[in-house]
């Protein structure tokens, strides 16, 4: 049986198990072996992990296929009208069977429970899921490439779904 829960301090080490097997998977033949590690690190640390929880107030959304987890999503609120997706992860075992799909519907369901507009994402411009989400509705509505400190850059496409009609101008 498939289940989504919201994750808790408690599922850190989860978390941080689930991104040691997809992170390398998915970009060690879009960047640097030291900028992998350095990007991890900054980002799925278990103190990473618990300040964007605690302190940036970013929610974390766990899929587990019978009790067992096989991805996560985590979200946060911009602009009063945009839940924004920082990530996004299925194991590699496990993709291909939807769980993604279902990852991003307890997005969609959630930015409507809070009644914004629209779901937002980053995705590396060489990442094979920018077709993904495109399939999903996402479009590219810009790029950029962020510095993110040691010389590495973030080379990146964001991707926009909106999930309310917006009426026309008259």
């Amino acid at each position: 049986m498939i289940s989504i829960r919201e994750a808790s301090v408690d599922d850190i080490t989860l978390i941080n198990s689930i991104a040691a097997v997809v992170w390398p998977a998915t970009y060690s033949n879009m960047i640097s072996g030291e900028q992998l590690d350095y990007m991890f690190n900054m980002m799925y640390s278990p103190d990473s992990i618990r300040a964007q929880m605690t302190e940036k107030k970013h929610r974390y959304f766990i899929l587990f296929d019978d009790e067992i987890a096989k991805g996560y999503i985590s979200v946060h609120t911009v602009e009063n009208t945009i839940l924004y997706i920082e990530k996004i992860y299925v194991l590699p075992t496990a993709q291909g069977r939807g769980f993604g799909a279902m990852l991003i519907d307890k997005a969609k369901e959630l930015a409507k429970t809070l009644s914004l507009n629209s779901l937002k994402l980053n995705v590396n411009r060489d990442n094979k899921s920018r077709y993904f989400y495109e399939h999903l509705g996402f479009e590219i509505v810009s790029q950029r490439d962020l510095h993110i400190g040691h010389g590495f850059y973030m080379n990146d496409y964001i991707m926009e779904k909106q999930l309310t009609q917006i009426p026309p101008l008259p």
